[in-house]
């Protein structure tokens, strides 16, 4: 059953800048998912045109058909989510841009198709509505929060993620496809021209990159407890100002199966905590699904 997603922002620029930002690849780089570097977006700005917004790295993309343009006031497109293998059904999503205290009350209604879809799309909109609305007003607005923007609450950042993974594979071999290069290779970022540069000790350093999208992660191993725990600081590459140094924790435990599959456990912990997750859980989940489907 279609359920309809009603999402509100203001934004300190007035309607026709607001406008522009969602019609051209400039436009939506520097608001859409600027926390994913390798971010790609295909846009032709006009009835009848295409666009596509997709990360390579992270597994996930939308594309859809500008279907009706009212400049400066009304966007209306079809949205296709785009995950792994997967592809979404054909919704329709709504735009309307009202001049309101200076700037502009953007509206998006969103026609979800299943009822399950709502929250994680609510919560995906309010991340790419708040960045629009840090856009500066004529290309430089001032820094900080702008006015109409909340802070988020204390309470409401999040230090760290949890993820699980069943690997069908020994624990010996699932620890060792995360510390040797050419295992490495069948899973993490397979069929780019990622690079794998491991120094599997206690102190000893990874790089993970990929020179076609910019992307990339470094870090230092912490602990390696063989078939069990690995500890690595993690800094994610990419486009931008560098970014602060986490703490990713991989744990492995037998299945009740005789110890033929792996639950693998991941926790991310955030050296800034986090009022959004949706990024670093899309990007992490497809990992450890193609662990699962292309590892040991």
């Amino acid at each position: 059953m279609t359920r309809d997603l009603v999402i509100t922002q203001h934004v300190p620029a007035p309607p026709h800048q607001v406008y522009a930002a969602w019609l051209t690849p400039e436009g939506m780089s520097r608001w859409w998912w600027v926390s994913i570097g390798d971010t790609q977006y295909a846009v032709d700005g006009r009835v009848g045109g295409d666009y596509l917004v997709e990360s390579v790295g992270a597994g996930i993309g939308v594309r859809g058909t500008f279907t009706r343009l009212e400049e400066p006031s009304l966007i209306e497109l079809t949205w296709i989510w785009l995950e792994g293998a997967l592809t979404g059904p054909k919704e329709h999503v709504r735009i309307e841009l009202s001049p309101q205290d200076g700037g502009t009350l953007v509206t998006v209604t969103h026609h979800v198709a299943t009822g399950d879809g709502v929250e994680s799309y609510r919560q995906g909109w309010e991340h790419v509505l708040g960045n629009l609305a840090r856009l500066p007003q004529d290309g430089a607005l001032p820094s900080g929060t702008p006015a109409g923007v909340a802070r988020p609450a204390a309470a409401d950042l999040q230090p760290a993620i949890t993820l699980t993974q069943v690997v069908p594979a020994t624990r010996a071999d699932t620890f060792a496809a995360w510390l040797e290069p050419k295992r490495l290779a069948q899973w993490w970022w397979p069929g780019q021209d990622t690079t794998y540069e491991i120094d599997a000790r206690r102190g000893g350093q990874f790089a993970i990159r990929s020179a076609q999208t910019g992307l990339g992660a470094t870090g230092t191993y912490v602990e390696l407890v063989e078939g069990e725990r690995l500890v690595m600081t993690w800094s994610w590459e990419s486009p931008g100002p560098p970014a602060p140094q986490d703490l990713v924790t991989v744990t492995f435990r037998d299945r009740d199966d005789g110890g033929a599959s792996t639950l693998v456990t991941l926790v991310h912990e955030f050296a800034i905590p986090q009022a959004d997750t949706t990024n670093p859980t899309h990007g992490w989940t497809a990992v450890l699904d193609s662990l699962a489907e292309h590892g040991p």
